[in-house]
């Protein structure tokens, strides 16, 4: 079945179809900012947005929002091996595999982007730009935004990967909160540092560097490690309810209808995306839109969706934009430019996925492609993999 062929693969065979239609959620609202983005600047025209659409405006205009859950989701998905271990003993977490995972899950797609992308940059432009290779070397070990202090020439969309770096770096050593014994004690400690952190963020925004790094968005990630103590400890006896639908459609009113006049949506927004990923789990609506097979599919290829969307978008727009039409309404030009570029989008990432993503979900796919090169029977390769060799 086609959805069976596009689902993500789980490294302990746990698929939770919930938060990968969180992941949705997440990277279509930035496919919707991008592609606004797209539409009001790239088009050469003026596209007003009438007075009646100026709540759908709002909306697209805090689809960079969708990054933040990004990280509160890559938080609570880090945390569950760490929270099982120290929380209720479950076997330890090897430092080695967890690096070593990192590197063989993230690391071939990211740099097949980067291939495919330069070379499209190539072949449109028969040259590249003076220092390109500089930046795409920057770029290819995630180091772009902290030497140019800018977002990559080679993908734009790149830099939260590099933020996502910088935490997995640092994970390990944060993990360590979960030894704190009492869950009321733990718990608030974390609430307390997400809010804090937030706060003492706020006089330093202007900072170049600053809003490109986990500086800026550390107290998502702690987001993530207090979902991560709720789901761990508490997800399976808390009972669904209608309560929770509404609390997450609150928090969906927090994090894509509130202004951007001042610095306070970002200092709390961690709070309202929390929210929404335990009522994700625990409503009885969102819960089933969330599941739902084709959302939750979609979702779990997220990452392949985030590496391409960019460059299809842009690639795409080359010939959409002559359907622009100048004195059509807001609403209209954008469903035009939504329908057109959503095949050719969901189709190219779909590929890559298939072709370049979904393999390497395999946490054994190097020692099986050492034993097709060397020749090795699978059980030799099984137990070098098992002595960690």
């Amino acid at each position: 079945m086609l959805l069976d062929r596009l689902r993500r693969v789980t490294r302990d065979g746990r698929w939770i179809p919930e938060i990968d239609g969180l992941r949705f959620l997440a990277i279509g609202s930035v496919v919707l900012f991008h592609l606004r983005g797209e539409l009001m600047v790239g088009s050469g025209r003026i596209i007003p947005v009438e007075p009646n659409y100026w709540w759908l405006d709002r909306i697209l205009t805090n689809g960079d929002r969708g990054v933040s859950l990004f990280f509160v989701i890559s938080g609570m998905i880090l945390a569950l091996p760490f929270a099982r271990h120290l929380l209720l003993g479950s076997k330890p977490v090897s430092l080695r595999k967890y690096y070593m995972r990192r590197v063989t899950r993230l690391e071939p797609p990211y740099i097949v982007s980067l291939v495919v992308v330069s070379a499209g940059y190539f072949l449109y432009w028969h040259k590249f730009a003076p220092g390109f290779a500089a930046h795409a070397l920057a770029s290819a070990f995630y180091q772009h935004s902290l030497i140019f202090g800018q977002m990559s020439w080679v993908n734009p969309a790149a830099w939260s990967l590099e933020v996502e770096i910088q935490f997995y770096a640092l994970a390990p050593l944060v993990m360590q909160c979960y030894r704190i014994r009492g869950k009321e004690l733990r718990r608030l400690m974390l609430l307390a540092s997400v809010l804090c952190i937030s706060l003492a963020q706020m006089p330093f925004q202007a900072w170049p560097r600053v809003d490109l790094s986990i500086l800026f968005y550390l107290q998502y990630f702690l987001m993530g490690l207090l979902v991560a103590d709720v789901f761990v400890l508490d997800i399976e006896s808390m009972n669904s309810s209608w309560a929770w639908d509404v609390a997450g459609a609150l928090a969906l009113g927090a994090i894509f209808f509130t202004p951007r006049i001042t610095d306070w949506p970002h200092a709390l927004m961690p709070v309202p995306i929390g929210m929404l990923c335990v009522a994700a789990m625990r409503s009885y609506g969102l819960r089933l839109v969330f599941a739902n097979r084709w959302v939750a599919v979609i979702g779990g290829m997220c990452y392949s969706i985030y590496l391409l969307h960019w460059q299809v978008i842009a690639a795409v727009w080359k010939v959409t934009k002559h359907a622009v039409q100048p004195g059509s309404l807001f609403i209209v030009n954008y469903t035009i430019q939504l329908f057109l570029v959503a095949v050719p989008l969901v189709t190219t990432c779909a590929i890559f996925f298939l072709l370049v993503e979904r393999p390497c979900m395999d946490p054994n796919w190097p020692s099986k492609l050492w034993h097709r090169l060397t020749g090795r029977r699978q059980s030799e390769v099984a137990v070098l993999d098992a002595a960690g060799i």
